[in-house]
């Protein structure tokens, strides 16, 4: 037993992207001054979830969302990055024995975004 909740590990280093301005999904995001839409950033930090989880051979998988905040718009050509840690287990809760793995988006150092998401157990 430990005296307290045990540190979240840092994933290895974040994932990194960028959306041209070129890209389809931002002509009428909106006309004249285009912004990536939220619902593709938070489709992208899953992936990038879904994907680390993978290369770990980590068996759980990403069932939801159960926390965002978007706090600052995106901009086209903006490089962003994804970074990643496991949260607790939220043992007594409606969420059972579920994980939660939480992730930021930062570009430059600002915040962009920040939630959670939430872990289906793997098999062991």
């Amino acid at each position: 037993m430990t005296d307290g909740p045990l540190p979240l590990p840092v994933m290895p280093e974040p994932e990194r992207g960028v959306v041209g301005a070129d890209h389809p999904m931002l002509a009428g995001h909106f006309p004249g001054h285009p912004i990536v839409p939220g619902a593709w950033l938070l489709a992208w930090v899953v992936a990038t979830a879904t994907r680390r989880l993978a290369a770990e051979c980590d068996t759980r998988a990403v069932i939801g969302v159960k926390r965002v905040k978007f706090l600052r718009p995106l901009a086209p050509d903006q490089a962003f990055e994804c970074a990643l840690k496991f949260g607790a287990r939220s043992a007594g809760t409606d969420t059972g024995s579920h994980d939660s793995m939480r992730f930021t988006v930062d570009s430059s150092g600002t915040l962009i975004a920040e939630g959670s998401l939430l872990l289906q157990p793997g098999l062991e």
